[in-house]
C-alpha cells in the first residue's frame, strides 16, 4: 500500500529526477528575479505614482493602468505561494484549476500590457501624420496578436500536475499545443514590436534636422523611453519563444512569468515617464513637433522663395493632442 501510494505522488512528466530538480530550481529562481523586479520598481516609482496618478482626475487610461499593476502584484503574489508554499500533492492537485485560471491569466495581462503599449504606437502613428500606411500594418499586427491571445485563452486546456519527494511548491506543464499557441502570442508581439521600434527609429533619423528648432522634439522623448521598452522586451520574447520550442516539459515557457513581470515593470513605467514629461516645463508634446515642423518648412520656403508647401490640418492636430 505504501509504495503503491508514493508512486501515486510521484510524476516527473518522463524527466530524470536530477533533471526535473534542476529545472525546478531554474524555473523559480527565474520566477522569483521577475517577482523582485516588480516589486522593487513598484517601492521606487511610488511617490511618482501618487503624485502623477493618484493625485490627479481618474480617467479611463488611469484605471487600467492602476489595474494592470496591482492585479500584476497580487497574482505574483499568489503564485509565490504555489512555487514556494510547502504543500502536498493533494493540495496542488485541488488547486489545479486555480492554477490554470492564473496561468490563463498570464495571457490576459500579456494582452493587456500590449494593449498599454498601443498608446505608445499610436503616437508613433500620430508622428506620421496618421499616415494609412503606417497605422495598416500595425492595426493588422495589433488584431492578429489580441485574437492569438483570446485564442490561447480560451483552448488553454488543463495543465498538468507534476509532483517529486523532497521539494516544495506547485509543479505544472502545460500541453504542447497550448505552448505552441503561447509561442504565437509571443511571436506576433515580437513582430509588432520591431515593427514600431524600426519605425521610431526611421523617423528619428529622417527627423534629426527638427532638433535644431526646438530643444526637446516628440521623437527624442520617444526614443528614450521608447529604445529601452522594445529593445529589452524583444530580446525577452525571443528568449521565452526558443524555450518553449526548445525547452523539456518544465523550461517550456520557462520565462514567461519573468517576461510578463518585465513587460508590465517597463510599460508602467513608460507610462509614468509620460506623465512626468507631461508636468514638465521642458515637456515635449506632439503639438511641439507639429510646430517646429512647420517652422522648418517655413524657413526652407522663405529660403528658396517658394510659397509654403506644408499644412497640417487643424482636426488632424487636435487628434493628434488627444493621444
Amino acid at each position: 500500500m505504501t509504495s503503491s501510494s508514493s508512486s501515486e505522488e510521484v510524476n516527473l512528466g518522463g524527466l530524470e529526477y536530477a533533471t526535473f530538480a534542476f529545472d525546478h530550481r531554474i524555473y523559480r529562481e527565474l520566477f522569483l528575479s521577475g517577482f523582485v523586479i516588480l516589486v522593487y520598481d513598484h517601492i521606487l516609482t511610488l511617490d511618482f505614482e501618487v503624485k502623477f496618478i493618484w493625485n490627479k482626475k481618474f480617467h479611463f487610461g488611469t484605471y487600467w493602468f492602476l489595474a494592470i499593476r496591482y492585479i500584476s502584484l497580487a497574482c505574483n503574489l499568489t503564485i509565490t505561494f504555489f512555487y514556494f508554499g510547502i504543500l502536498s500533492v493533494e493540495t496542488c492537485s485541488k488547486m489545479e484549476r486555480v492554477l490554470e485560471a492564473f496561468q490563463t491569466l498570464q495571457i490576459f495581462f500579456v494582452d493587456t500590457t500590449f494593449a498599454l503599449r498601443v498608446m505608445a504606437m499610436t503616437r508613433v502613428h500620430a508622428i506620421y501624420g496618421l499616415s494609412p500606411w503606417v497605422g495598416l500594418p500595425v492595426g493588422i499586427l495589433n488584431t492578429v496578436t489580441a485574437g492569438l491571445g483570446l485564442w490561447t485563452m480560451i483552448e488553454y486546456g488543463a495543465p498538468q500536475m507534476l509532483a517529486a519527494p523532497g521539494m516544495s511548491g506547485c509543479h505544472t506543464s502545460i500541453p504542447r499545443s497550448t505552448a505552441n499557441r503561447f509561442a504565437g502570442v509571443w511571436e506576433s508581439q515580437v513582430a509588432l514590436d520591431t515593427l514600431v521600434f524600426g519605425l521610431t527609429l526611421y523617423r528619428a533619423y529622417a527627423d534629426r534636422s527638427t532638433a535644431s528648432v526646438i530643444p526637446r522634439p516628440l521623437i527624442q522623448c520617444m526614443m528614450l523611453d521608447g529604445t529601452m521598452y522594445f529593445g529589452i522586451i524583444v530580446f525577452a520574447h525571443v528568449a521565452d519563444v526558443f524555450t518553449i520550442y526548445f525547452g523539456d516539459e518544465i523550461i517550456s515557457g520557462i520565462l514567461s512569468w519573468w517576461t510578463t513581470s518585465l513587460s508590465i515593470t517597463l510599460i508602467c513605467r513608460l507610462n509614468l515617464n509620460l506623465q512626468l514629461h507631461a508636468g514638465s516645463r521642458n515637456s515635449c508634446t506632439l503639438s511641439d513637433y507639429v510646430a517646429a515642423e512647420l517652422e522648418k518648412i517655413q524657413a526652407d520656403s522663405v529660403t528658396l522663395d517658394t510659397p509654403s508647401v506644408g499644412r497640417v490640418d487643424a482636426d488632424i492636430v487636435s487628434r493628434i493632442d488627444e493621444v
